[in-house]
């Protein structure tokens, strides 16, 4: 229980500080900072040395290609069907295709999994950050206005392998058989344990819940294709396949999250529809809350 009073008060307490003025306008860079230069690199260092391989962590890194191949597939239906915008079916894809798979994901495994759940979280999350910063970046690409804008192997790259928790990650799984980290631990799990409220109080300082009367639609697209369409489908594929334990849950668990709150950057970089974005990862946030107790219990019931 103390978990969601956590994740509800933290969130709550970005919101009312963004509309009391108590924080700078951008103050959330710098909690962002902390999370990804030291929080979630910690927990990579806390929990990945002693994570041992099972063959189910392949379906966790197949779930987020799943999700957002089915996004592009479905919003590129809708492009033709209902006669979206390039720019808007594009920003969609994004939106409803990746998941907030740590910064809502790791709150919400620990309250639901437990903290020894979250090295799939991990796992998850590195996959979804490596199809944001390579896929992601070439379905804007092909939806931005700036259609002179190239986007090569060497800029992709870059944005794959300069990002803090991949680097955290990559250290932690490279220095396990030479090194001996426990002693470290407290220390990591005390730095680790800072992820959770800061990241949730960042999106509190960050939600916006704006709506444009004809992006309403479009809106709703995303939010059934994120929180229903996608978990279902890595859901129906795991139980016709005959996939069980907590691996296989919390990875399609983890489908189920809201958009991913870094899509933005990406969004407003490529000049895409931001207020179409930014509306459906504001709205994705707090009916997750709702969803992914939804979620967890056909998960229970079904994949024990």
């Amino acid at each position: 229980m103390s978990n969601f009073i956590l994740i509800i008060f933290c969130l709550f307490a970005g919101v009312l500080s963004r509309k009391m003025n108590w924080v700078a306008k951008d103050g959330y860079k710098a909690l962002n900072a902390w999370v990804l230069y030291f929080g979630l690199p910690a927990i990579s260092f806390r929990y990945l040395p002693k994570l041992s391989w099972d063959n189910s962590l392949l379906f966790t890194m197949l779930c987020p290609i799943l999700v957002l191949g089915g996004a592009m597939l479905f919003f590129y239906f809708l492009e033709k069907k209902m006669g979206l915008s390039k720019r808007s079916s594009h920003t969609l894809m994004l939106v409803a295709g990746l998941s907030n798979t740590s910064f809502v994901g790791f709150p919400l495994i620990t309250a639901y999994f437990g903290s020894q759940a979250l090295p799939i979280g991990i796992v998850s999350d590195q996959m979804t950050f490596f199809l944001l910063s390579s896929v992601g970046v070439l379905i804007a690409t092909k939806g931005s206005l700036k259609k002179n804008k190239n986007v090569g192997f060497a800029f992709i790259a870059k944005r794959i392998f300069t990002f803090p928790p991949l680097i955290g990650c990559l250290l932690a799984l490279l220095s396990a058989p030479f090194v001996d980290l426990s002693p470290l631990d407290d220390f990591f799990h005390l730095i680790a344990n800072t992820v959770s409220p800061i990241a949730l109080f960042s999106i509190g300082l960050q939600l916006n819940f704006g709506l444009v009367k004809s992006e309403i639609p479009n809106l709703s697209y995303a939010m059934i294709y994120k929180l229903i369409l996608a978990p279902a489908f890595v859901f129906l594929l795991a139980y016709a396949l005959g996939y069980r334990g907590e691996i296989i849950e919390v990875s399609i668990f983890e489908m189920a999250m809201p958009s991913l709150v870094a899509t933005s950057i990406v969004i407003n970089q490529f000049k895409l529809n931001s207020k179409l974005g930014n509306s459906a990862i504001g709205l994705t946030i707090p009916i997750s809350l709702i969803s992914t107790f939804i979620w967890y219990q056909i998960l229970n019931f079904f994949l024990v």
